[in-house]
């Protein structure tokens, strides 16, 4: 053990690993590995109490009685008005006092009784270092209970406040006129509440509010000013974009935004946001970040000549080359008739495996880092889910039009999520009226149920999409019987394979029974230098070319001699 790697590192990186260890695996385990771990453990002062309502067992009680309180950092309590019966939270009051706990920074409290909720809370007024309180319980606590609180926000150490809290609570609540705290969480929040918040932190910089209630915004709201404000998030806000425009014109120092939009007036309001490279150029000049979802229902008779009049308007320079802003569109039809989705993204890339808005029918299209706005004609993708849109035809819920929605579809993506219906001859002929196979050059089989893969299916649709060079499949449970047959009958003109979650077993087989096929390309969600060290030990007996990404989400195999590699 003397020439253990470990024993000669420095304490401070010996803590920094015990940071990502839990306390009991560091009290009964670690400890006790050696003496010199036994020191630094009883001196690792950034211990994680983490405590619910279960039933107390002795070996909790146990390491209470080892650990040294002043050394604990981090206090998670939850849930002790749930039981009745004693638990670990009153073991924890009726063995330790809580002033013991001194060297407290970060503190999460989860709906306690109210007697423990204040014993905590007047404890940390206490603190002269206390750095971080979170708190969720939504129920109305006592006047003195909410003073304490009031005192834990006033100290002059704390830096976060994380709260879901009745409003009448946060009502209560004496803000300081000059609170230290520079990042903010509410869960519920009305605009109201937020500016009395605001005008009490004037070193608040990132703050994030899940619903913030817009009812009673003034319209002389721009008049407030915010300048100390550098990030915000809200999210599931309900109102016209102007009320929006309004309220941030108010933050004129953001740098970054986060908004979550359920526009639930009319189209316009998506028009109006379109226009929003004005409105940020001249009321929020410092942004660099914006990320947002927008949505709003439209009729299925919307002229789409305003829908691509809106794409159009994020693909000038302000948008692509300027700010590097990259956004999807989502047009899609449901049950309830249609919505409009507007998404940012990291690069504007389109992956047909990764999760997109559910429906009977979802076109998406996207702005890319790559395109040149001026030039570019809408790409679009789709994902049909032809079981729901065979059912809701047969319900007269959904009536095909009469012409195709949308020109240049190039990636269809099919949706199966009953095995049964989607095989019938009258699915691929619907599938042909609602769109343009011959313009297609991708074809996705994307399975929600354990629907067995039989190429024979997607070789009747590629007869009549002849342009398709690319076909790949999700596998969820579906390459399992027979599978080295089906591979070997999928259709010559497809030069490129790309299978998604494949095991390593599956690998060989596909590899070994589709070399007719120029190149196959295997997927994953994870990603790690180990991911691929099986099939790449054997592709490298088979002697065959393959290429693995620089994230490690994927590998290529190159099933036919090329000089490109």
């Amino acid at each position: 053990m003397e020439s253990s790697f470990l024993l000669t590192l420095p304490v401070e990186i010996v803590h920094r690993i015990l940071d990502c260890l839990n306390i009991q695996d560091i009290i009964f385990s670690f400890r006790y590995v050696c003496k010199k771990f036994y020191s630094i453990t009883n001196i690792y002062n950034r211990l994680k109490v983490e405590l619910s309502n279960h039933s107390s067992d002795t070996r909790i009680h146990r390491l209470y009685r080892i650990i040294s309180p002043e050394n604990v950092r981090t206090l998670i309590l939850r849930n002790s008005y749930y039981n009745n019966e004693l638990n670990d939270i009153d073991y924890f009051f009726s063995f330790n006092d809580i002033h013991r706990f001194t060297g407290l920074r970060f503190v999460r409290l989860d709906s306690l009784t109210e007697k423990d909720f204040r014993t905590v809370i007047h404890h940390l007024t206490t603190l002269s270092t206390f750095k971080s309180l979170s708190i969720f319980d939504r129920r109305i606590l006592k006047n003195d209970t909410i003073m304490f609180l009031s005192k834990v926000i006033a100290l002059q150490s704390i830096r976060e406040l994380d709260f879901d809290i009745s409003t009448r609570v946060l009502n209560g609540i004496s803000w300081p006129n000059h609170g230290m705290y520079q990042k903010l969480n509410l869960k519920l929040c009305s605009y109201k509440q937020w500016c009395h918040i605001l005008h009490h932190s004037p070193n608040l910089r990132i703050a994030s509010i899940t619903k913030l209630e817009m009812n009673n915004i003034a319209k002389d709201v721009a008049c407030n000013t915010y300048k100390q404000l550098t990030s915000l998030t809200l999210n599931c806000i309900q109102c016209p974009i102007d009320q929006v425009e309004m309220l941030l014109a108010s933050y004129s120092s953001l740098i970054s935004i986060n908004l979550t939009l359920n526009i639930i007036s009319s189209f316009a309001n998506l028009q109006r946001f379109s226009q929003w490279e004005y409105f940020i150029g001249e009321k929020l000049p410092r942004l660099k970040t914006v990320r947002f979802r927008i949505s709003t229902r439209i009729s299925r008779s919307q002229d789409f000549a305003n829908i691509k009049s809106i794409i159009a308007a994020f693909r000038t320079p302000f948008w692509l080359q300027h700010k590097c802003w990259y956004m999807r569109f989502n047009y899609v039809i449901d049950g309830e008739g249609a919505k409009f989705i507007i998404n940012s993204s990291i690069d504007g890339y389109v992956d047909m495996f990764q999760e997109f808005e559910s429906g009977l029918i979802s076109y998406f299209t996207s702005t890319r880092k790559d395109e040149d706005g001026t030039k570019l004609q809408n790409v679009w993708n789709v994902i049909v889910n032809l079981p729901r849109v065979t059912q809701a035809i047969c319900s007269r819920r959904f009536t095909i039009p009469k012409y195709y929605l949308f020109d240049n579809v190039i990636q269809l993506g099919l949706d199966i999520d009953h095995f049964d219906d989607w095989q019938r001859s009258s699915s691929f002929e619907c599938l042909s009226k609602l769109i343009n196979l011959s313009q297609l050059k991708e074809i996705y089989f994307l399975l929600s149920c354990k629907a067995t893969f039989e190429a024979s299916k997607i070789n009747t649709i590629l007869e009549k999409a002849m342009n398709v060079r690319t076909f790949g499949i999700k596998n969820n449970g579906s390459l399992r019987d027979h599978m080295e047959n089906e591979c070997a009958v999928i259709s010559p003109q497809i030069e490129h394979f790309i299978i998604r979650s494949p095991d390593t077993c599956t690998m060989k087989v596909i590899a070994e029974h589709v070399e007719h096929i120029s190149t196959i390309t295997f997927s994953c969600d994870w990603s790690s230098p180990t991911t691929w060290k099986k099939i790449i030990k054997w592709l490298m007996e088979k002697e065959k070319k393959f290429s693995v990404t620089d994230d490690y989400q994927s590998i290529r195999i190159w099933m036919k001699d090329t000089s490109d590699i």
